[in-house]
């Protein structure tokens, strides 16, 4: 096992290891298992060697590049949960091996596994569902409700600490996953980006072309509203309409009005960092948000 801490012992991280042995994972994705001891989040992965899904990074010189800015984005107060090392089996193919992190603090925007219940990818593929809950669909209701309208309490300035935060990450060539609203957590002190282990392509060289980064915020800095379905992009994380039906007329409701004030304080708060009118309706152009 090749293992590199920058910014833990390894002492720590032979004990975090002890306890993977004997504790179940309390959150998972396609090739990631999370587990969670106090402060610290170990990732198991299977794909360590593997940058932007396929771009290979077999001695990690990328991963490292990536590591240590995240942790001078951290130190000038972007909301990024820095990595503090990593362990793999250099003889496995991709990288099979673990990942050490400061823990997210709060919760997940959305827990992705509870929003299956919603989301129209997992009701038109059902079996393509790789994350699952134990909850009913009253409770998975009553989740969405509560999760939603926490968010829409959430005071403005928070809103505009997501956007500068996001152009302040995505001018580092780093990739955001919006794909996944478990991608950012939320608490008393704001939201935070977590997963940030990737360059985009264009620092891959994989297109000559280096992204607009206000283009890329101005679409995505709607993330965390729900998307309605029909929505051009991010269609496969929309409300389902047949998901969505089954909520009582005032859930509707209130879901709907959440969202609406959602949705304002994202608008607002692209505006507020500079973001021009012109740039943000034409990304609306593409973007269908529920209950608007």
């Amino acid at each position: 096992m090749i293992e590199k801490y920058f910014y833990m012992d390894r002492q720590t991280a032979q004990d975090l290891l002890d306890k993977v042995k004997y504790s179940e994972a309390e959150k998972r994705g396609i090739d990631r298992h999370a587990f969670l001891f106090g402060d610290y989040a170990v990732l198991s992965t299977c794909r360590l060697k593997l940058r932007n899904v396929v771009t290979r990074d077999d001695d990690l010189a990328y991963l490292d590049e990536i590591i240590y800015t995240l942790y001078k984005l951290h130190e000038r107060g972007v909301a990024v949960v820095p990595i503090l090392g990593y362990c793999y089996d250099p003889d496995s193919r991709d990288g099979n091996g673990y990942i050490f992190q400061q823990r997210a603090k709060g919760e997940e925007l959305y827990d992705d596994a509870i929003m299956t219940k919603f989301h129209v990818w997992a009701q038109n593929k059902p079996e393509g569902v790789y994350l699952s809950t134990p909850l009913s669909y009253d409770e998975a209701a009553n989740y969405l409700l509560v999760r939603t309208h926490t968010i829409s309490q959430a005071p403005q300035e928070h809103f505009n600490q997501f956007i500068y935060d996001m152009l302040q990450i995505l001018n580092e060539d780093i990739l955001i996953d919006f794909n996944g609203a478990s991608n950012f957590f939320y608490d008393s002190a704001g939201f935070q980006f977590i997963d940030l282990d990737t360059h985009n392509d264009y620092k891959y060289g994989l297109t000559p072309v280096k992204p607009d980064i206000k283009e890329i915020t101005a679409r995505c800095g709607f993330s965390p509203c729900h998307y309605a379905e029909g929505t051009d992009a991010f269609s496969h994380i929309a409300l389902s309409e047949q998901a969505i039906r089954l909520l009582e007329s005032e859930q509707l409701r209130n879901l709907k009005m959440d969202n609406q004030i959602i949705f304002e304080k994202c608008k607002t708060a692209l505006k507020y960092n500079g973001l021009p009118d012109d740039m943000i309706n034409t990304s609306l152009k593409r973007l269908k948000i529920f209950g608007c």
